[in-house]
């Protein structure tokens, strides 16, 4: 697994000088590689740019145990054939550390052209590893499969990490993504940042930076991984308030809810005491109904009952009228004489029974009528 680093320097003896020193292996594209230095300079100043930046630093390193120092120093110079055809390099390969990694040191100047080399921002690192891998397979080494990991660990933190160990940088991130989660903006983040940890931020342009207390250098944030740099932390800003607002909707929704509930049953509540009401009021207007109808019917039955109690009486007193004037008539006609008397007491007796016989049909129909009537007074009363 081969990683890359990408650099510049304005003094490319400088940077030939701490390579060469360091080397075990060691060789040179378009050059003499005893005579580096030199023959750099020379094309520089023969199309007069010898100022700026002199040399380019690519740095490759290779996972432990897996190459020795002359395959990778082939690996290297393979590389820079890729990355600058026209340009004068030299590779210097160290094992002082415990992987072997190359130091390539491309010249800034095309020694055909004169152009100057260009290899700046992203799209230059991700060519350089490109062609990194592309060498690499060729070699049946391993190599990265994410470059544009979440967290990048360098092979000295991988080494650590295997130790239990935590490197600074791991601090660094742990600091980061707790105020990164407890923030929903950048502004807040950075206060945080700051005010809990003691974490320095620096922005420019798009290069977001951040310095740990116990350093003395900022760190470029995609030196943590792409999770640091400010579109990973703008990426987590927007789900926090997604979440938020989310949670918000959900509390209104429930709110109301709540409401809705609440004006159904007053709506409820209130329908079922009108109606209650209502019902009320019917029954106490057809109880009123009833008693005024009862007390009519009540007024009525007592008018039918004095009227025939009137009836019995007045048939009571004509009868008798009719009985006094009919013994006054005998008694008169008992003074005439006895012929008169004998001549008429046939009849009379004739008309007595006749008589008789009238009134008690008379009296017993007067006695049916008052039973009638007593019964259907009952009946009423019940």
């Amino acid at each position: 697994m081969a990683t890359i680093q990408l650099g510049t320097t304005g003094s490319a003896s400088q940077l030939c000088n701490y390579a060469e020193k360091r080397a075990i292996e060691k060789d040179g594209y378009n050059l003499d590689i005893d005579y580096a230095k030199s023959q750099m300079k020379q094309t520089r100043e023969l199309f007069s740019k010898n100022d700026g930046i002199q040399a380019h630093h690519v740095i490759q390193s290779f996972k432990p145990d897996e190459v020795t120092p002359e395959k990778a120093n082939q690996v290297g110079l393979e590389l820079a054939k890729k990355l600058a055809p026209n340009h004068e390099v030299a590779v210097y390969t160290h094992d002082d550390t415990n992987h072997v990694h190359n130091h390539i040191v491309i010249n800034s100047v095309n020694f055909e052209t004169g152009k100057k080399y260009q290899a700046h921002g992203k799209e230059a690192i991700e060519r350089a590893r490109s062609l990194s891998d592309e060498v690499c397979k060729s070699h049946d080494l391993s190599v990265v499969k994410e470059h544009n990991a979440s967290v990048r660990h360098t092979l000295a933190e991988q080494h650590l990490l295997e130790k239990n160990k935590i490197s600074w940088k791991d601090e660094l991130r742990e600091a980061i993504e707790y105020a990164r989660d407890n923030s929903t903006n950048f502004d807040s983040f950075k206060r945080h940042l700051n005010d809990v940890y003691g974490v320095e931020t620096k922005l420019r342009g798009k290069t977001l930076s951040f310095k740990h207390p116990e350093r003395e250098r900022f760190i470029r944030a995609n030196k943590l991984g792409a999770d640091y740099e400010r579109e990973g932390l703008e990426h987590v800003f927007a789900r926090q308030i997604e979440r938020e607002q989310e949670h918000e909707r959900a509390i209104s929704r429930n709110e109301g809810t709540q409401r809705t509930d609440e004006k159904l049953y007053q709506s409820s509540h209130e329908r079922g005491n009108g109606e209650r009401s209502h019902d009320t009021q019917s029954i106490e207007s057809d109880s009123r109904k009833i008693g005024q109808s009862h007390e009519q019917h009540a007024i009525n039955f007592e008018h039918a009952r004095q009227d025939v109690r009137r009836k019995r009486r007045e048939f009571a007193s004509d009868f008798d009228k009719w009985t006094r004037g009919n013994g006054k008539e005998q008694q008169q006609d008992g003074k005439s004489s006895s012929r008169d008397a004998k001549i008429e007491r046939g009849g009379i007796e004739s008309d007595k029974q006749r008589n008789k016989h009238e009134h008690d049909e008379h009296k017993e129909k007067s006695q049916r009528n008052s039973q009638k009537s007593r019964a259907r007074d009952e009946g009423l009363s019940l």
